[in-house]
């Protein structure tokens, strides 16, 4: 008999999976007459998520390439016998177009090229997030 712990994290290393199944399946499926035309459609490759921890908190992960804080992920591989993940971070914009950390002005997501390995024995659940985040176009409009 397994424990909840072991429970939890094997429904987290499910739905990780599934996620990632609808993103290759974004990225590649094409088609014999219209090609790549679902990932057109969709606009995008990614399904942005964050990651809540058994404190309650989101996951919060640092690059210190680029040096920028970010809540928000995408996910690049599961390993299903560890229960860990490697995601990539995704870069919060405002609408300025500058780094934010407030979820209320987060605007826009941009891909980054930093990854991270997370032990989801700390997480307790993945929320993801509209696609239109990373498709999303900025215009400013001038006042007069």
């Amino acid at each position: 008999m397994s424990s909840n712990k072991e429970e939890s994290e094997h429904v987290l290393c499910g739905a990780l999976v599934e996620l990632k199944s609808f993103q290759d399946l974004l990225k590649d499926s094409p088609t014999k007459y219209f090609g790549n035309l679902l990932a057109k459609i969709v606009g995008t490759d990614t399904i942005p998520f964050f990651l809540i921890t058994k404190t309650g908190d989101l996951l919060s992960l640092i690059d210190t390439d680029e040096c920028f804080e970010t809540n928000y992920f995408r996910v690049e591989s599961i390993d299903r016998e560890k229960c860990c993940t490697t995601i990539s971070l995704l870069r919060p914009l405002d609408i300025e177009g500058n780094l934010c950390n407030s979820l209320c002005d987060v605007v826009r997501l941009e891909k980054s090229p930093t990854c991270k390995v997370v032990d989801l024995s700390s997480v307790c659940a993945i929320q993801p997030l509209d696609t239109k985040l990373l498709t999303r176009k900025i215009i400013i409009e001038p006042k007069w």
